[in-house]
């Protein structure tokens, strides 16, 4: 019989405790974290010492498994280039991780970091000029004129079937999946046809934005496509023209509340509604990047809501 010893994992804590109280900004700190688990070779390290810090510093946010595999990788690509690091730091977090996860060598990171600085990039644009590889054809000095503003916004979509049209809550990451969900479940009960689905924004700061690439991956995990989304806003004249609207979130239904002046026909409600949680909200993964939860929140809903539309005969 083979016994294992638990890993002892002390030296990676202290070494996680010393960035931690030196009050270092955000990027020198997450590049010390992945330092102290980029030490460690074992599979679980990222996994630990997100437990650890979670436990040991409650306040702070941003410590989920993933994201320190992504400290991790945020270390190893510009442990050894002072240069590229200088750059690196200057940005946000999730415009590194958007040129850590789009990129393919240092020298495509090298010109994304720099057109971000030059240009003032948001994380959405920025992922669109990644998305189009814009670094085999532009250069840095090239004016750009399109202009994306980076917010974590709520927003509302819309399902429409026959004369009863239908509305769940849609931006760029929750929503767009329950949208191109419910098409998948709609396309598998033999009732395309009969239903046009959609999704819009209540700010106008996301419109025109693509579904954001990790929902989009997810999506396509499970065979579901999003080909083509763009965010639109909500209308006031949505609240006439459709039969319910339904948010993701409380913050989802006072926004779409806000716009279309009132709920006088009891038209607006929560999507977990559908799948029997009344009070509950749909897991937000923007923060968390924990999509599997926001997955199976989406397709208890949007399923919930399919079959109380046959139930009730369309």
């Amino acid at each position: 019989m083979n016994v294992r010893k638990p890993t002892d994992y002390s030296a990676m804590y202290g070494m996680l405790d010393q960035p931690m109280g030196a009050g270092l900004p955000q990027m020198e700190l997450y590049f010390e974290i992945g330092r102290a688990v980029c030490a460690r070779p074992e599979k679980g390290a990222a996994v630990m010492a997100a437990e650890y810090l979670q436990a040991n510093y409650p306040g702070d946010r941003g410590f989920s498994p993933r994201n320190l595999r992504r400290m991790r990788e945020f270390y190893r690509a510009y442990a050894d280039s002072l240069e590229l690091r200088a750059l690196a730091l200057k940005l946000g977090w999730t415009q590194n991780v958007a040129i850590l996860e789009g990129c393919e060598s240092s020298q495509e990171r090298d010109w994304y970091l720099r057109a971000a600085l030059e240009h003032r990039w948001t994380k959405v644009e920025l992922l669109e000029k990644i998305q189009a590889r814009a670094w085999l054809r532009e250069g840095l000095d090239e004016p750009d004129n399109t202009c994306y503003t980076e917010s974590n916004t709520v927003s509302a979509g819309c399902l429409e079937h026959e004369e009863d049209p239908f509305c769940v809550s849609g931006n760029i990451c929750r929503s767009p999946m329950a949208e191109y969900v419910m098409k998948d479940l709609v396309k598998k009960a033999g009732l395309k046809g009969e239903f046009q689905i959609a999704s819009a924004a209540t700010s106008r700061e996301e419109i025109g934005n693509p579904i954001y690439p990790p929902a989009r991956r997810k999506l396509a995990e499970h065979g579901v496509s999003c080909d083509g989304h763009a965010a639109r806003q909500l209308r006031n004249s949505d609240y006439e023209e459709y039969d319910l609207l339904i948010g993701m979130d409380q913050a989802n239904l006072r926004n779409m509340y806000r716009i279309c002046g009132g709920d006088f026909n009891d038209k607006m409600h929560l999507l977990m509604e559908y799948a029997g949680y009344p009070e509950q909200e749909v897991a937000d993964p923007w923060y968390t990047d924990d999509f599997d939860t926001t997955w199976r929140d989406v397709l208890a809903g949007c399923q919930g809501l399919l079959d109380q539309i046959i139930a009730q005969g369309g």
